[in-house]
């Protein structure tokens, strides 16, 4: 895995939270809000600011201007981090990881050992009517014919 699909996955851990409106949008600048509004009317707005006592912005795709009254406001949510969602997914990224590696370093029961270079004859009964082959017993693995009977 790239380091940067690391990152992308960390940053991928948000989640939608309330915010008080008044301190949050001014101090983080958010792209965008949810704003429920007292009518319980559900509006995102982009580009969201406050200024004196109404909330700008933009319609999502810039399809104008829109204003809602601090006071027709009931909530305003905003992506933020969910950090426990990332210290989880990080961690569990690798933990996975860690065995992936600890399973290719682990010696595989049916490869012969390393550095064998030795041979052997082969018995196999198919070839008898053929002269006898010398196989290298590095070959000789996953119950092939010439070592069947290893």
């Amino acid at each position: 895995m790239k380091p940067y699909g690391l990152l992308l996955a960390a940053a991928a851990c948000t989640t939608l939270r309330e915010v008080p409106q008044a301190q949050f949008i001014p101090q983080h600048n958010p792209a965008f809000v949810w704003v429920t509004t007292t009518d319980r009317a559900l509006v995102r707005v982009t580009e969201p600011r406050i200024d004196g006592d109404t909330l700008r912005g933009t319609w999502p795709g810039g399809q104008g201007p829109i204003a809602i009254p601090l006071n027709r406001i009931q909530s305003v949510r905003a992506k933020m981090p969910a950090r426990a969602r990332t210290v989880l997914a990080v961690t569990s990224l690798g933990l996975v990881g860690g065995y992936v590696v600890w399973l290719l370093e682990q010696p595989s029961a049916n490869a012969p050992p390393a550095g064998d270079c030795s041979f052997k004859t082969s018995t196999n009964p198919l070839s008898a009517a053929r002269p006898i082959a010398l196989v290298p017993t590095s070959f000789c693995w996953r119950g092939s014919a010439p070592c069947a009977s290893r």
